[in-house]
């Protein structure tokens, strides 16, 4: 589903008032708990999945946290040496590509925040929003995707 953003909410989330969202953490879990590849998404504790293909086939990641940069997402928030990129895991269909630029689909779990999958990198952007409970393919942002930011409204 496709949401676009009243005046007043852009401006809000511009300024950083409209991001209350799940606990923030750094790029430790997203890119090493368990919740990530080693668990399904239907078993994952992390709320929002990203496949290689539309309709939710190929291989895909659980992400539990916002995502400032699919192909850089640093560990304790300072570079180590170079890009650290997430990368679809799960096995089929792109398995081991990186995410960025390469999602046709996603699901959101979590029951309050929506799931924003962005074009540019920063949460910038033409984006996908998806409610609450549902998934879809990625129309705005099909492989096209750089970031990924739990949003209130």
């Amino acid at each position: 589903m496709r949401r676009k953003i009243p005046a007043l909410a852009a401006a809000a989330v511009a300024l950083g008032l409209g991001m209350a969202t799940p606990a923030q953490a750094d790029g430790f879990e997203n890119h090493f708990s368990p919740e990530a590849c080693e668990k399904s998404q239907a078993a994952s504790d992390f709320k929002y999945a990203i496949y290689y293909n539309s309709d939710f086939g190929g291989a895909y990641r659980n992400i539990g946290y916002s995502v400032w940069d699919f192909a850089d997402e640093r560990i304790g928030g300072a570079p180590q040496g170079g890009t650290q990129p997430l990368k679809f895991c799960h096995g089929g269909n792109g398995n081991g590509q990186g995410i960025k630029n390469n999602a046709a689909s996603v699901k959101n779990k979590h029951s309050t925040y929506y799931a924003v999958t962005y074009y540019n990198s920063g949460y910038k952007g033409s984006a996908n929003w998806t409610t609450p409970r549902t998934g879809h393919n990625l129309t705005v942002v099909k492989n096209e995707n750089a970031s990924f930011a739990w949003q209130t409204l």
